[in-house]
């Protein structure tokens, strides 16, 4: 026998002692031969090595870049070297564990490769740790920049209308009764009449009662009429739903993803007309809010304003597994469609 290099006694001692588990495959994917982490990981996963035909039996299939935990275009099956990638692998008791892989093809001719696999438990465990106080974070600061609108309109507005209504009811003391004494009735009169109004739009803001009582169509019915008269701007509303019904989650969110859209193009499209689709296709609902404004790059959100009503909005979709997608074109205004599943 040769004597064994020292670089072939480094790589066998590698092969041996890593913690990563390392199988050498055929082009049918049956193992010839595997390291002791590969052993271990066997026997953790409670395989019998003679019911291990392949290596599809334990793996959970998370090897497609375009499809999640499914075997299709698998990297392994193809046979190509590619960049690392996660697949989970089937665990009895401690269910998928989530693995980074590799694969190199060795053997163009035989078909046989080196699939490499690490755990990712603990990487993964400190990700979403990371992710939920991220979230944590993100919630506590869009309470807080709730509160502090909510505080400057009350502050700003109702507690400045009260005051010139106080401040009338004062001089009434003071005044006899006549034609100067009805005239000043009449002023307070309108005075409580802007508050009342004032404090009813804070409430459909805060959350309107006709998206709990009568549904979404007639919330956004109502909204789009209010618009019209605060902002001047009129909005087409066209739909097919009028008395359906669909969970408050997704009622809530295509309500507050009109809202926003709308609240946008008042102030900064510069247009005339905004139209609103809302529109149920099988087991789907769509929105669109189209207008033909000065539109804006999709690149660069934060040109105007600071570009979270956006990132909250597709946040609101996305969670709801739907599908939110921005067209807009400096100069040739801006669409916004929102695809959610309600099956």
């Amino acid at each position: 026998m040769g004597k064994i290099s020292n670089e072939q006694k480094l790589t066998n001692l590698f092969f041996e002692q890593t913690s990563d588990a390392i199988f050498f495959v055929d082009a049918n994917q049956e193992i010839i031969n595997k390291n002791k982490a590969a052993e271990r990981l066997l026997a953790e996963h409670h395989v019998k090595i003679q019911d291990f035909i392949d290596f599809c039996v334990i793996c959970k299939g998370y090897t497609s870049i375009n499809d999640e935990k499914t075997c299709h275009d698998c990297f392994i099956k193809r046979r190509e070297r590619g960049e690392a990638f996660q697949i989970f692998v089937k665990h009895k008791e401690k269910g998928e564990i989530p693995y980074s892989a590799s694969f190199t093809l060795m053997d163009a001719e035989q078909g046989i490769g080196v699939l490499s696999l690490r755990n990712l438990t603990e990487q993964q465990e400190t990700a979403e740790l990371l992710q939920k106080k991220t979230l944590t974070k993100y919630v506590m600061n869009a309470h807080e920049a709730e509160r502090k609108k909510l505080s400057r309109e009350l502050h700003d507005g109702l507690a400045q209308e009260m005051y010139s209504a106080l401040m009338e009811v004062r001089k009434l003391k003071y005044m006899e009764k006549g034609l100067t004494f009805n005239e000043q009735m009449e002023g307070i009169e309108s005075f409580i009449s802007t508050i009342l109004d004032d404090i009813r739009n804070m409430a459909v803001e805060l959350r309107p009662s006709a998206l709990d009582d009568l549904g979404l169509f007639s919330a956004l019915k109502s909204y789009c009429k209010r618009y019209e008269q605060i902002f001047g701007v009129q909005v087409a509303l066209i739909s097919n739903v009028h008395h359906e019904r669909f969970s408050s989650a997704i009622e809530t969110m295509l309500y507050r993803v009109a809202q926003e859209s709308l609240t946008n193009a008042a102030k900064y499209a510069d247009v005339d007309e905004i139209i609103v689709t809302l529109r149920k296709r099988d087991n789907t609902l769509l929105l669109e809010i189209i207008d033909e404004g000065c539109g804006f790059s999709t690149e660069d959100i934060e040109i105007k304003g600071t570009g979270l009503g956006l990132m909250n909005m597709q946040e609101r979709v996305e969670l709801l597994g739907g599908k939110c997608t921005i067209h807009s074109e400096i100069g040739n205004g801006t669409q916004i469609s929102v695809l959610i599943p309600i099956s």
